[in-house]
């Protein structure tokens, strides 16, 4: 199979598990608490602008999948895999909700919140899946043989993370418990196959 081929079976598996437990504990889990907000989110305003970077995270990840060395792809898939069923669990066992903001605006970004509210689940809060596989993807991305890509990723992730917020899809802890899910898992995984497969990650 060729790496393209392989790269693209990696990403459909491992973010297809991610759909899957995401919607599923969406559907299964019982009434769901109401997260504070913290001064934080007071501080960041709401947008509707946001939607764009927000959004924009559906083209990072296929992208880090494309460009990351080929032997990271597979710690991503697994890390995306393990991230959805652990963040799964907590949405089950912890289920969480917010305060959605109401748009009115008539801009084509008020518009487009429009739309992804009507497909996007109220629930799911925390921790934050977008925040976690973004974090992954470009940390599996990350190539010190090619720093103006890195650093564009580490800068579009940022705004990503910005968006979550800006947007009012999720609060400042949910995206605190995407980047420990993140760390958590990323290490772990790389810590399995440096040690127990014994196939380095550099």
């Amino acid at each position: 199979m060729k790496p393209f081929f392989k790269r693209l079976t990696y990403l459909i598996i491992g973010w297809g598990m991610v759909g899957v437990c995401y919607h599923s504990a969406a559907i299964l889990q019982r009434e769901p608490y109401l997260l504070p907000v913290s001064f934080i989110d007071q501080w960041i305003a709401f947008t509707p602008h946001a939607v764009w970077f927000y959004l924009s995270f559906f083209l990072i990840i296929p992208i880090c999948f494309c460009v990351a060395p080929y032997k990271h792809v597979r710690w991503m898939s697994i890390c995306f895999m393990v991230s959805s069923f652990l963040a799964a669990l907590c949405y089950l066992i912890f289920p969480t909700t917010m305060v959605f903001p109401i748009d009115q605006g008539t801009s084509i970004s008020s518009w487009l919140l429009s739309k992804l509210i009507d497909i996007d689940v109220p629930v799911n809060c925390f921790p934050s899946l977008h925040i976690d596989l973004t974090l992954l993807a470009i940390w599996g991305t990350l190539d010190k043989h090619h720093p103006v890509r890195n650093t564009v990723l580490v800068l579009w992730g940022i705004m990503i993370a910005l968006s979550i917020i800006q947007l009012r899809r999720h609060l400042f802890i949910d995206f605190v418990g995407g980047v420990v899910l993140a760390l958590t898992v990323g290490w772990s995984v790389r810590f399995i196959f440096s040690r127990l497969i014994n196939q380095p990650l550099e």
